[in-house]
This record gives C-alpha cells, structure tokens and sequence, in this order.
C-alpha cells in the first residue's frame, strides 16, 4: 500500500477518494500546513508527496527542497494555481519538485501524474509478459517488433525458415496466458556485438483465435478503459501506412479523452490517415492525454494532428549537460501556458546538475502557441 503525503486540499482529497484511485491502494498522510507535513514527512518518509505551493509556515517550494535534500528518491509533486509566472516556474526550477500540477484539475490527470510519479502502470498501460517457445520450451530470444500481423526476433538458438513457433503473452492481470501459433517466414544468420551467433527471424501468425486478436490489439494498437470519468482511448505503437483506425469509430461517442503516450512512431503516412480520422469522428470533442514525444514532435509540424482538440499533458525529453543523463518528463499543458511557455527546471537524479529541455521551447512548445492563439 503506497504511502502518500499530500496537503489538506479539499479539490486533491476529492479526487483521491474517486473510485479511480482504488487500483493504487493508496494511504494518504493529510497534512494542515507545511509545518504539519515537513512532521509527518520526517515520521513516515513516504515515497510520494502531493502539496500546495504556497502553504501556511514552511511553502511548498521550501518543503520540496528540504524533502529531496533529506530524501531524493522521495517524489515530489507541487500545486500550483492557475495565476502562475515566470518566477514561480523558476521556484520550481530551484526546488527539485518531480512535476507541478495546475488547480483546478480532473480526477484523471491526478491519477496519471500519481501512478507515473510511483512507478505504477496507468490505465490502459497493463503489463504483459512475452516469450516465444518452440515445442512448448522457451526460446532464449528478445523480440524487437510486435504487431497484429506477427512477430520480429533475435534468437541465440539457430531458427530455419519454415520453423513451427509459439507466441506466448501472459497478462499481469491474472486473465491468463495465450499461445499464438506462429510459423518463421524469414531468417537470417548474424552475428551479435560479442562474437556470438544469432537468428534474426520474422514470424507470421498462424490461425489467430478471437481472444489472441483482442490481446494483440489491446498490446500493439489501442485499448478502450472505460472506468475513467469519460471514455478513454489509449492508442499504442506505430502509426503508419498499414495502421487503420476504422474499429475505433464505434467509440466516437460524445466526448472522448486520447492517451497518446504509447505511440512511438508517425510517419508521413500514418500522420495522414490519423487526421483523416479526427476529421471523420462525430465527436462533441476531445482531449489529449499524456503525449509522447513523437506524437508532439508531429503535432508541432502539423496542425491537423490535434485537430479540435486540446493537449493537457505531454513528455518532454530533458537532459543533463553535467552527466549526460536523459529522460523524459510528463508536463502540463496549463502551467507552460500560464507561465508563457517557459519550460520548468528539474533536479538531475543522478547527480546535481539540472535537467533542461533538450529541445527549442519555440518548436518543441509550437502546438501550445497555436492552441493559445
């Protein structure tokens, strides 16, 4: 049961006790002032920490810093009001806080930020563990590429073409394994960065049942989560030529929230045929949830992309210029916005350098500007 600090913030502790947030089990330590939650900080240590930037006696941003000063693996999270400058996203900058949320927010965008900030898979981001077998024994590969068509592998075992293969994919969820009966179209001897001989092998699905297509779609292209406050579309993988997005329209219904950070590619084509798409739906309108860097790199080119839309958070890549370490952060879309699109600072975790946007803020940042013309 993970622990969680968070301020008395009657808009935080409504949404913590939304059905939503049942999954993550939390244990909440509610704090009056910053004094009370610099205490109950120093008497539970918790790995999570949700506060109001401007607190009674000791502030967030000061509390922040005692907290990653005391504890860095702590999370600490910052809630700020809509009236936010420039120099509060450098107090941010300054602190070490892991995210800054803008009041008001929905129950969602909470949830996101609390499952990402504690490792905790967010909806429609359940785990799956994959492994090929061959005669019902596991076959000591890494599997490079899966779709709905078949399978891409790189194999320490020697794979002829022509080969009898089995997928197998079980879900964390405790459903239950499936095996996909595969059969190796291609393969091709290599050798690996050691020395040592592999296979590199593409394998086609043989006869998929009705249970291996929902699996495989749920796992490669989009899943529907209906247990978030509106219909939610979690799109996965790659969007290009041979993507197709026809099954989802039966979802086009009212109003719809897109979780987008799963897609890894777009090319021009995929690009294309999503717009095509967003243009068609028959939606009262949308949102963008959770953008991945490709999504808003296309989003930043195109405008069509988000089309009516509107992005409420999105990652953005950061670097570290003293260590070179490289990550990514989900930000929000109301605090670029409010503090005109100065990109907030971060606390390198491996050393003490500062994270910065590895990115022009006028390009990364261009599908904002539009939104707020």
């Amino acid at each position: 049961m993970p622990l969680v600090l968070v301020s008395n913030n009657s808009e935080l502790l409504r949404h913590l006790a939304a059905t939503t947030f049942r999954k993550l089990d939390l244990e909440l330590k509610v704090a009056a002032s910053g004094d009370d939650a610099w205490a109950l900080f120093e008497a539970h240590r918790p790995p999570l920490a949700l506060l109001d930037a401007e607190m009674a006696g000791i502030t967030g941003y000061e509390l922040a810093e005692k907290i990653k000063a005391s504890a860095p693996a702590t999370r600490v999270v910052l809630v700020i009001g809509k009236r936010l400058i420039g120099e509060q996203m450098r107090r941010v900058g300054s602190c070490g806080c892991d995210e800054v949320l803008v009041a008001p927010m929905s129950a969602d965008e909470l949830y996101d930020v609390v499952a990402i900030q504690l490792g905790e898979p967010r909806r429609g981001a359940e785990r799956y563990r994959i492994e090929v077998t061959v005669d019902g024994r596991p076959l000591d590969a890494v599997i490079t590429n899966l779709s709905v068509d078949g399978v891409r592998l790189v194999s320490k075992t020697a794979i002829a073409e022509g080969s009898p293969l089995a997928v197998r994919i079980t879900p964390e969820d405790g459903s239950g394994a499936v095996d996909i009966p595969a059969k190796a179209v291609w393969a091709q001897a290599a050798t690996s960065s050691s020395g040592g001989a592999k296979t590199v092998v593409g394998a086609e699905y043989v006869n998929l049942d009705d249970r291996a297509r929902e699996v495989l779609a749920r796992l490669t292209q989009w899943e529907i989560v209906d247990e978030t406050q509106r219909i939610r579309i979690v799109l996965k993988g790659d969007f290009t030529e041979a993507t197709r997005f026809d099954e989802l329209e039966a979802s086009m219904v009212g109003r719809v929230d897109f979780d987008m950070a799963q897609v890894r590619y777009m090319n021009s084509l995929g690009v294309r045929a999503w717009c095509e798409f967003l243009r068609a739906a028959p939606l009262q309108g949308y949102e963008f949830h959770a953008c991945s860097v490709p999504f808003v790199l296309q989003a930043s080119m195109v405008e069509d992309v988000v089309g009516r839309g509107t992005v409420t958070s999105f990652f953005a890549p950061y670097h570290c210029g003293n260590c070179d370490h490289q990550e990514e952060r989900l930000l929000q879309s109301a605090a670029l916005l409010a503090s005109s699109l100065e990109p907030p600072l971060f606390q390198c975790p491996k050393c003490d350098g500062q994270l910065l946007l590895d990115d022009l803020p006028e390009r990364y940042f261009a599908f904002l500007q539009r939104s707020d013309d």
